[in-house]
């Protein structure tokens, strides 16, 4: 039951986190406190060490949610700012791996997000001894894609919010699951 609760509070968190909720502020100091904090609680309470514990949050808050998928997650719907792609670490990978050709469009986007979601739960998936962990990656790039073939269809206006509480959700279930 608490990793559904887990689930649940985490969807409402990733939004938070991603801009929504404008009366509880937009202080990255307090968001990461508190989702750092209720991920402390349900790791402990699952039974891992205090160590595992704390680099478990580290890696959680300053690697899979912390760091930007900046001009990516919106998977060839924005302008080319090739400075903005210049700017993300896993950038360079997209470029040995991919034609340039499909650089900038929804493959080379979801192939970004896989990269940039996939790296830190392979860490994750290390410290907490899960391969289960390891879908997390490739779990929230997914959402994002599917979000936004969701707004390309007229399903959704809103692609990016919907995609965020999914991502925390889904992100949360995997690594509830990964606990049990």
């Amino acid at each position: 039951m608490i990793q559904l609760n887990y689930a649940i509070f985490m969807a409402v968190w990733r939004r938070w986190f991603g801009g929504g909720f404008d009366r509880l502020g937009d202080n990255r100091f307090l968001q990461h406190l508190i989702g750092g904090g209720v991920a402390c609680f349900v790791l402990w309470y699952n039974g891992y060490h205090w160590i595992q514990v704390v680099l478990a949050a580290l890696v959680l808050q300053g690697l899979f949610w912390a760091r930007s998928h900046g001009c990516c997650f919106d998977y060839g719907h924005g302008k080319v700012d090739e400075s903005r792609y210049n700017q993300l670490w896993y950038w360079k990978y997209l470029k040995k791996m991919m034609p340039e050709s499909l650089w900038y469009t929804f493959y080379g986007d979801f192939f970004l997000m896989l990269i940039r979601y996939s790296l830190p739960a392979f860490v994750l998936a290390i410290i907490l001894v899960s391969s289960l962990c390891l879908m997390m990656g490739i779990c929230v790039a997914s959402v994002y894609a599917l979000c936004w073939i969701g707004y390309d269809f007229g399903w959704t206006k809103r692609p990016t919010e919907i995609a965020e509480y999914l991502a925390g959700f889904m992100a949360a279930l995997l690594l509830g699951a990964a606990l049990i």
